[in-house]
């Protein structure tokens, strides 16, 4: 028993999100498509090309979030941020994300969002907690999908229970060389852009707090930078078209910097691919890829 099993299973948090045309073409933006060439991916950066019906970017499901504040409702201790303390746990990093999808995600619409704590792991130098959040449409009551995040708290670990989930699968990266590799660069001023979904943590933009969290200069949004990484799925396995994305896990290793070129490694397997992001051509950013088709 661990002071975590009373909460596992139970509903966090609930809430709806709401979205228009013009936020999937913000998001679509935000992660760089259209940016390189401009009419490339006019079926998410536009709602008016002749002949071009808009789809929304799959990894826009990991946007829809009944508030984020999950994670300081376990009880870790808490870091102080320029002196106010605002509940979320020292030592916090992003470090995985997720999800799958029932069906494509449509311009617009509102969901109805039920957020579920599905573990807390000791990872021994720290935690591992893993939410998940439950989407269905408002309108029809039709499942959209399911997205999972997992936040690890460094330094807080210790407390017992077990490393993993169960039933985790092991992910071995081929011996093979990738059967292929889809690169995309990240323009220079590109979290200016992501910033306006929301996130405005000043460590993306201001290189006095870029400094004061430790990174040499500005680094990109984590987020975004899995933005990119579905792009690219899409472009090398997809052919664009989001009706055969069916789902999307992976970890984050190392940051990105705007300015970047991302080079994306697929390997094919039955019913998806195994992938890694590496950013300035040796620098893994995000591992342990794993896609699955749609259906």
């Amino acid at each position: 028993m661990t002071k975590f099993d009373h909460l596992i299973g139970k509903e966090l948090e609930s809430g709806t999100y709401s979205w228009d045309a013009h936020r999937a073409m913000l998001y679509a933006v935000g992660v760089g498509a259209g940016l390189a060439d401009p009419y490339e991916e006019l079926q998410f950066t536009t709602e008016n090309t002749a002949g071009v019906t808009q789809q929304v970017i799959p990894s826009f499901m990991s946007l829809m979030s009944p508030g984020g504040g999950w994670i300081r409702e376990l009880g870790f201790k808490a870091r102080l941020w320029d002196g106010m303390d605002w509940g979320y746990p020292e030592g916090l990093v992003h470090g995985e994300q997720g999800f799958t999808l029932a069906r494509p995600i449509p311009p617009c619409g509102t969901v109805n969002l039920s957020q579920v704590l599905l573990g807390v792991f000791d990872k021994g130098s720290g935690a591992l907690a893993i939410a998940e959040t439950r989407a269905t449409l408002a309108d029809t009551g039709e499942p959209l999908g399911t997205s999972r995040a997992g936040m690890f708290v460094r330094g807080q670990g210790g407390f017992g229970g077990s490393r993993g989930p169960e039933g985790e699968q092991p992910w071995p990266k081929p011996t093979r060389a990738p059967d292929l590799t889809v690169s995309i660069d990240v323009p220079i001023g590109q979290s200016l852009i992501y910033r306006l979904l929301g996130d405005t943590n000043p460590h993306a933009t201001d290189p006095a707090r870029a400094n004061g969290d430790g990174f040499a200069r500005p680094i990109f949004f984590g987020l975004g930078t899995y933005g990119f990484a579905c792009r690219a799925l899409l472009k090398g396995l997809c052919d664009g078209d989001v009706s055969r994305f069916g789902a999307m896990d992976a970890r984050f290793s190392k940051p990105v910097h705007p300015g970047d070129r991302l080079d994306t490694l697929i390997w094919q397997n039955e019913g998806g691919a195994q992938f890694l992001t590496k950013a300035g051509g040796d620098r893994v950013v995000i591992d342990r890829g794993v896609f699955r088709f749609m259906g």
